[in-house]
């Protein structure tokens, strides 16, 4: 199995990236972006960002209200159901189609 880049950073002895430090505490699940700064020592706007990267790099991540905070946490990416693969409307039946339009 390959290691994350958060894994070998921590077997080479590395110290984490705030990305990184950002996943594992959506990972553990519902913190609130003032959470983030305040372990991070960084301000909300800089918390924000790293969320918003972290999503452009394609991790899920859910918000929900609590206690009047707004808590984010990572969730697993839904994956497509086996009939949507098999009637056409899923990512590998679209990539075969493309794949072949683009050799013809």
């Amino acid at each position: 199995m390959r290691k994350t880049k958060v894994e070998v950073a921590a077997a080479a002895g590395k110290p984490q990236t705030k990305k990184a430090q950002v996943l594992e505490m959506l990972n553990a699940g519902g913190i609130s972006v003032a959470d983030i700064a305040d372990k991070l020592s960084i301000s909300k706007p800089a918390a924000y960002s790293l969320i918003g990267d972290l999503k452009r790099a394609g991790v899920a991540i859910s918000g929900a209200m609590k206690d009047g905070k707004m808590r984010y946490s990572a969730i697993a990416p839904k994956r497509a159901k086996a009939k949507t693969l098999a009637f056409g409307k899923g990512a590998a039946v679209s990539e075969a189609a493309s794949n072949s339009t683009a050799t013809d």
